[in-house]
């Protein structure tokens, strides 16, 4: 699974993890999520200002997160 922000809470022998958006590894297509993450990070270099710096952190660790769900079912 590829889990995007959030956090988790450990308790009592219990975990609870709350996430932002959860994706299946083995419904991500590994030619899209590579080319996102090549997306992304040309994106982060050409980012001006802090806002879109920010947002293109973000963007980059989502095409990231994708791309090590589909490496860790592989």
């Amino acid at each position: 699974m590829a889990l995007m922000g959030g956090f988790a809470r450990i308790g009592n022998n219990e975990i609870t993890i709350l996430v932002n958006d959860v994706e299946k590894g083995s419904d991500i297509d590994p030619q899209e999520a590579q080319q996102a993450l090549e997306i992304a990070e040309a994106n982060l270099r050409k980012a001006k200002g802090k806002r879109q710096t920010i947002e293109e952190n973000l963007a980059l660790r989502r095409a990231r997160t994708r791309v090590e769900a589909i490496n860790a079912i592989s």
